[in-house]
């Protein structure tokens, strides 16, 4: 590790014990290890490899429709870490329930997971979700954990290309990036109900969504790390309650005729 970097890191272990918050940490040691400007570069690659062994759906409508609706969520995120270029790809995959982030901000959606799904809120609160595991450095954190700052600064830099084939490998069978803690889900929770209230979508649907995953016969990879949805449905019912003004905006008439192409 650089001297440079090193006295950096060292500041911020100093700094948990100022502080006594692990998740603070956490989120400092990613900002300071794992450069966006890294970040990104490992992501191109990571993609890269990704986009070899996915299969894109077909329709242009579908994969436009996604990336605007997108767009128009991002345009009321006020904590977008400068430097952080979001890809928004639907996955054409209609028996996988799965949605996930890459290191960069690239999002996989899978039509599996859409075919699911009732309105167009419950797609904006999988994707704020997403969003928010990106925009809190979620993923940084899971790579600093897993490989350490510098294999991913020389990963990166291109002098570690097996650890791209690693993480695209893991990425694929979704293993890796779904191992966020549950604090950091419960986290991208509360920050993806944020973004869903600003974009003026009704936040009920996070609660309608995930009570139907909680009836599925199995857990669905998009759950596997995740913390019980009935917690995650008490969590959003109380925000809910805290909220000055419900937004009741669901467009389900325009989400069930994209559905319909998947």
């Amino acid at each position: 590790m650089k001297i440079q970097t090193m006295v950096m890191f060292l500041a911020t272990v100093s700094m948990v014990f100022v502080t006594g918050c692990g998740t603070i940490f956490q989120r400092t040691a990613a900002d300071v290890l794992v450069p966006v400007e890294e970040e990104n570069r490992l992501g191109t690659e990571v993609a890269r490899e990704i986009d070899k062994e996915l299969t894109f759906h077909s329709s242009t409508e579908v994969q436009t429709y996604v990336r605007e609706l997108a767009t128009s969520i991002l345009r009321n995120v006020p904590n977008i870490p400068r430097g952080i270029q979001f890809r928004f790809v639907v996955v054409d995959d209609p028996d996988t329930i799965n949605a996930f982030a890459i290191p960069g901000g690239g999002i996989y959606i899978y039509s599996g997971l859409m075919l699911a799904m009732d309105s167009e809120a419950e797609l904006v609160a999988v994707l704020s979700h997403e969003i928010a595991h990106v925009t809190r450095r979620h993923v940084a954190q899971r790579l600093v954990a897993a490989y350490g700052a510098d294999a991913i600064s020389r990963a990166a830099l291109g002098e570690e290309p097996g650890i791209v084939g690693q993480l695209a490998t893991a990425v694929i069978g979704q293993g890796f990036m779904l191992r966020y803690s549950r604090d950091q889900e419960r986290d991208a929770d509360e920050w993806g109900f944020d973004y869903m209230v600003r974009a003026n979508y009704d936040p009920q649907a996070f609660v309608t969504f995930f009570r139907k995953l909680e009836g599925a016969p199995s857990p669905p990879t998009f759950l596997s790390s995740h913390p019980p949805p009935s917690e995650r449905v008490q969590n959003i019912r109380r925000m809910i309650q805290d909220l000055d003004r419900v937004p009741t905006r669901t467009e389900a008439e325009r989400f069930l005729k994209i559905r319909n192409q998947l």
